[in-house]
């Protein structure tokens, strides 16, 4: 006898299985808030056997917005061994760069540089994090719109083929909202001060 309580009950489950089976979505970009905005650039390396990072760890887009500082897959970007990624800001910073990482507990820890630029061609090195961390934007950087980080985790400490360095859930500037226009404030006279075409700046203020 056909039963309408069996459909009903098929359809739910086959339900549970799609809701299952999608990925977790990450944050996205908070425009003028303290969070990246955009991915300028990617470079992803290789797991420590060599293999391809999987899909599901590398979308770059995933290391945009507000961190979920969780270790869901699909809410962070693996860098790979050696990889980088530059993100780039509508919220020009010149204090410090706040990053946070996806790790579980008890696993090796994972390091990656941290470079801020105020136009894409002048870096400054700001340092070093291990897992989540925070460093200072050099005074000579001026108002930074980009932030490039590099894996710099040791392969030999991970005894897991599938170790895929250092992933970036969410990178965030601290202190007040600056702009590149401001460069030729006489109290920025420490610091870079390029030469830009309108056009150029707000490329940057953009960070695009």
């Amino acid at each position: 006898m056909f039963s309408l309580k069996k459909v009903f009950l098929s359809l739910i489950t086959l339900s549970s299985f799609f809701v299952a089976a999608t990925p977790a979505l990450a944050a996205s970009p908070d425009g003028f808030g303290p969070w990246a905005d955009k991915v300028v650039s990617t470079q992803q390396g290789l797991m420590k056997n060599g293999q391809p990072v999987p899909a599901i760890r590398s979308s770059a887009q995933s290391a945009l917005g507000v961190a979920e500082n969780d270790t869901v897959e699909g809410h962070f970007y693996s860098l790979g061994l050696g990889g980088k990624i530059t993100l780039g800001f509508k919220n020009g910073m010149r204090n410090g760069v706040i990053v946070v990482e996806a790790t579980n507990p008890n696993y090796p820890l994972e390091k990656a540089t941290v470079e801020v630029s105020p136009d894409k061609e002048h870096w400054f090195t700001a340092g070093t994090v291990t897992q989540d961390g925070q460093v200072t934007v050099p005074q000579t950087a001026g108002c930074v719109h980009y932030v490039r980080l590099t894996d710099v985790s040791n392969a030999a400490d991970f005894g897991d083929g599938t170790a895929d360095g250092y992933d970036v859930d969410g990178v965030k500037g601290t202190g007040e909202r600056c702009s590149i226009r401001e460069r030729h404030n006489p109290k920025n006279h420490n610091s870079f001060c390029g030469s830009y075409s309108a056009k150029k700046e707000q490329e940057i203020d953009n960070g695009d």
